[in-house]
């Protein structure tokens, strides 16, 4: 291709992605729990969900960062127009996943019209990934540093120091994408015996922005993990219910959106008839993150955990000769037929599944279209509701909360994100299904029969909602207030003191898991 004709190529095809990311772009309702930490953060209240309790309730830190930062300058040029973090963030998130697009377009596939829409149809096909290159959530940056990682595995010799940068950068960002990159990390190490050892201490190196947030997070939080793991692991539920309950998240997928689990499957047949190692090796990790995804049962949000396989796979596509040669015609008509004939196109109005009599946006076992579920019934839609100025606004935003103690404490279900963003941070929430409520993380659910991925609500023990709201021990099961007078002092107790230090040791040590046990029995008694 000339040059002319591929520059005119490319411009088109970014064209086309950024006009359906612009107008499927949204914000969902989870994303409000890293706004309120945001706004409380910038306000000088600690990274907390409530004020000054060291709990982090988000999953993305390096997202929560960049976001951060991106509002601090949009809110200091006036650029908010009264809508908070609904706008910075839509910006933020259409420039990186146009960046992301573009990246892979000229670094890694090949300039030529076959691979490049080998690449470019299934991404823009596919509702998982145009949904989440917006949502507010970290998707979008995830998806840019999975790019420039295999740009630097795919080079002719990969550099072990930049590879393990990144893929520390990908940990932070949300730690279980590492599954992804872990396999060819691991081949690139062993591919280079002769300089093991060195190789090691480059790891080591690349590796210090994610093992410095470890370490904070474990001397800030008193934990390495977000609340939101323990709150997801200590649910009680079996294994084998949470497995049907991720091949249930695999079918929801295959019934929104074909296309994406058909161009994976696709790629995971190509690479092995290309016998490329590397391409193998990769394409392992997606296999990785989908037995993973099975085994924690999924998510609620059709599609989220998809769309970052989607882009490893399409760029697999475009870098598989056996496609690109002899079967490029049929694969684009089995991806238009898939992706372009759908109720659920990303080609059609974003609002017309909602015409249908009777559609819900929830299937059977709760897996809800989130974009469709907040993109206009809540105002989170950017061409639904952010030009009229009225998208999530409120006096609240900007940096502008005055914190002046605990007006009430808010016993919620389900976490609402954006109600009690909205209400300030003297509004106390003691969320019941745990993802910013450190006591209630620890404790199994009521019921292991009844409950909904990713939203495990608990029972609240006798007194705790009191002692929260006077600051004294109210909770009436003697073992359990000794667990949470330790855990209240971990998180809220001076930083550097030393009973507190020994305190975060025993915890993560499990020395106090007999006063949850004494507890429980106590409760099934």
């Amino acid at each position: 291709m000339e040059k002319r004709d591929y520059r005119f190529f490319l411009a088109l095809l970014l064209l086309v992605y950024a006009f359906l990311i612009i107008r499927n772009a949204w914000v969902s309702d989870d994303i409000f729990i890293t706004f309120r930490t945001i706004e409380n953060f910038l306000s000088g209240y600690g990274l907390t969900y409530n004020p000054y309790v060291r709990v982090q309730s988000f999953t993305h830190p390096l997202w929560m960062f960049v976001l951060s930062a991106v509002y601090l300058l949009f809110n200091q040029a006036h650029l908010t127009f009264g809508s908070g973090l609904f706008f910075p963030t839509i910006f933020l998130s259409v420039l990186i996943s146009t960046a992301t697009v573009f990246f892979a377009l000229t670094k890694i596939v090949k300039r030529d019209p076959v691979p490049m829409l080998l690449f470019f149809v299934p991404v823009i096909l596919s509702r998982a990934f145009i949904d989440y290159s917006t949502s507010g959530l970290e998707n979008p940056l995830t998806n840019f540093l999975l790019v420039v990682f295999l740009w630097l595995l795919f080079a002719e010799k990969p550099s072990f120091l930049s590879l393990s940068f990144v893929s520390a950068l990908i940990g932070f960002n949300r730690i279980d994408a590492l599954l992804l990159v872990a396999p060819s990390l691991c081949y690139v190490l062993f591919l280079d015996r002769k300089n093991f050892s060195r190789n090691i201490a480059a790891a080591f190196l690349g590796f210090l922005p994610l093992i410095l947030w470890e370490l904070f997070s474990l001397f800030y939080y008193g934990f390495p993990f977000p609340n939101t793991a323990y709150a997801k692991l200590n649910t009680g539920v079996s294994g084998s219910a949470l497995i049907l309950q991720g091949l249930d998240y695999l079918l929801n997928s295959l019934y929104m959106d074909p296309l994406t689990l058909f161009a994976i499957t696709l790629a995971g047949a190509g690479v092995v008839l290309s016998k490329d190692r590397k391409a193998i090796v990769l394409f392992l990790g997606v296999v990785f993150y989908l037995a993973y995804i099975v085994n924690i049962g999924g998510d609620f949000m059709s599609g989220r955990f998809l769309a970052s396989l989607l882009l490893v796979s399409a760029v697999l596509l475009s870098r598989t000769e056996y496609f690109s040669l002899r079967y490029g015609i049929p694969v684009f008509a089995a991806f238009v037929l898939m992706g372009g004939f759908s109720i659920h196109s990303t080609f059609l109005d974003p609002l017309l599944p909602l015409q249908l009599v009777n559609y819900s946006v929830w299937d059977k076992n709760d897996i809800a279209d989130e974009r469709l579920a907040y993109f206009e019934r809540h105002d989170q839609g950017l061409v639904v509701s952010g030009f009229r100025d009225t998208a999530v606004s409120s006096n609240v935003f900007g940096r502008n909360w005055i914190f002046t103690g605990v007006d009430q404490v808010k016993e919620e279900e389900i976490l609402g994100g954006r109600s009690s963003y909205l209400a300030g941070p003297d509004l106390y929430v003691m969320d019941k299904t745990a993802l910013a409520d450190p006591l209630l993380a620890r404790l199994p659910v009521p019921d292991p029969a009844h409950w909904r991925i990713g939203h495990f609500i608990r029972n609240t023990p006798q007194g705790y909602k009191e002692t929260l709201q006077t600051g004294t021990m109210q909770i009436s099961d003697p073992d359990l207030a000794a667990y949470y007078k330790k855990l209240s002092f971990v998180i809220t107790g001076p930083l550097w003191s030393s009973e507190r230090i020994n305190d975060i040791i025993k915890f993560n040590t499990r020395q106090y898991d007999y006063l949850l046990k004494s507890y429980l029995s106590h409760s099934v008694h």
